[in-house]
């Protein structure tokens, strides 16, 4: 039986004004519906519904306020409040306020008594701002990702231990491999092995203090062995222990920036330290070391002839055999270079530096004069060298220069053995 809106009177609280100034006060909106009408709205509950007044909710049955894809079951939900008297739980639901909007909301009902007659008891609560901020933290989320995924930058993201919770496709495209193979494994195994302790110390410091952020560069290893630089920058997201890692491809500009250093300390055609880097070698060991160094001065006899009878190409390839030949028969400690032209450095440190000099000369004399085999020839070749030693007091300059000296008097020896400057440099 239909009831009519006139005949359930409207709810009247004046006789308990506590209980009414409490329902005023909910931060949620309150009904009362009998009969199948709302009976009586907090202000919260007229304000959510587009009403003024009770009686502006009253032109239509309260069903009649829940959206049509929930009407059914919210008249199934209050039939069994009203009938079986059990109370409702939360629910979310949509409702259509009197203007026509649309209010996503999470109700609840208990069943209650009202002048005799069953009647309900609803709590009803505005979650569109929720569900809106919910919206915008999930489509805040898939930009992220959406960005992460589409980064022309490696990164990746792995817990405090290491292991790789996600990774993006310019991560695989930098070290040759699918990115989701590395899910779940350690990002240590990218690391080439000869930076793999240093990259897993700076681990260690950051997670100590996940405010801090750490950069470097390290060697990574790609899926065809071959090696790159990468310049890395980690730092953590948060409370959940995760940490996110860029990974900036440096390879080119690394091997341009070592190319351009080996260029300003290295000897082009041997290899070899050159002469700037024996005079700092020779400074820095005597600004940090009180112990004696001896220096052999080495120039080449019989090599202008050589260049000049069979071509440059002939002696640029004797200059690189004899420079192997000088490293093959020094201590793992001692410096070889190039001075420039057919004249080499040796460089010998420590406290029996004085007496081991000698004998380095002698190997140097014997390694030399083997055959040198090039383009089919056989060709034999000479050294002479001279010997200086420092003192505490020696300036690189001098020592190279007291060497040099020395050397000219071996040259003008006739069995050009090794000479010794008379005087400590």
């Amino acid at each position: 039986m239909r009831v009519e809106p006139g005949m359930i009177p409207v709810v009247e609280f004046d006789s308990d004004a506590g209980f009414r100034a409490l329902v005023e006060l909910s931060p949620d909106a309150v009904f009362v519906i009998a009969g199948g009408y709302h009976t009586f709205a907090n202000s919260r509950g007229l304000k959510l519904l587009g009403g003024t007044t009770i009686d502006d909710l009253r032109v239509k049955p309260a069903v009649d306020f829940m959206h049509p894809d929930y009407r059914a079951v919210a008249f199934e939900r209050l039939g069994v409040l009203l009938d079986d008297r059990q109370p409702l739980d939360y629910v979310e639901e949509k409702i259509v306020r009197l203007d026509g909007t649309v209010v996503e909301i999470e109700a609840a009902g208990t069943a209650i008594l009202l002048y005799g007659e069953p009647a309900a008891l609803v709590v009803v609560r505005d979650i569109t701002g929720r569900r809106a901020a919910e919206k915008a933290v999930r489509d805040a989320e898939h930009r992220l990702q959406a960005a992460f995924r589409q980064a022309p930058t490696a990164m990746l993201i792995v817990d405090r231990h290491g292991t790789v919770i996600a990774a993006n496709p310019a991560l695989g495209r930098l070290i040759g491999r699918d990115h989701d193979e590395l899910l779940g494994q350690a990002c240590w195994q990218i690391v080439a092995a000869a930076d793999r302790d240093v990259v897993r110390e700076r681990w260690t410091s950051l997670i100590a203090d996940d405010a801090q952020t750490h950069d470097g560069e390290f060697r990574y290893q790609r899926a065809d062995s071959s090696i790159g630089w990468v310049y890395a920058r980690a730092a953590s997201l948060g409370d959940d222990h995760a940490y996110v890692i860029h990974l900036t491809d440096v390879t080119a500009s690394t091997l341009a920036r070592q190319h351009l250093a080996r260029r300003a300390t290295r000897d082009s055609l041997t290899g070899l330290p050159n002469r700037s880097v024996i005079l700092d070698r020779l400074h820095g060991h005597s600004a940090v070391s009180p112990q004696p160094v001896a220096l052999l001065f080495l120039d080449l006899d019989g090599f202008k002839q050589i260049n000049d009878q069979h071509g440059h190409h002939v002696g640029d390839a004797v200059l690189t055999i004899i420079g192997r030949r000088l490293q093959s028969v020094v201590a793992d400690t001692d410096i070889v270079g190039r001075l420039g032209g057919d004249e080499f450095a040796v460089i010998i440190t420590g406290s029996e530096s004085a007496a081991r000099a000698d004998a380095v000369a002698e190997r140097i004399q014997a390694v030399i004069a083997e055959p040198i085999l090039v383009s089919g020839m056989s060709l034999r070749i000479g050294v002479s060298i001279g010997v200086a030693h420092s003192t505490t007091e020696s300036h690189p300059a001098q020592l190279l220069s007291s060497a040099d000296a020395a050397m000219y008097r071996a040259k003008a020896a006739t069995a050009r053995q090794p000479t010794t400057d008379p005087a400590p440099a």
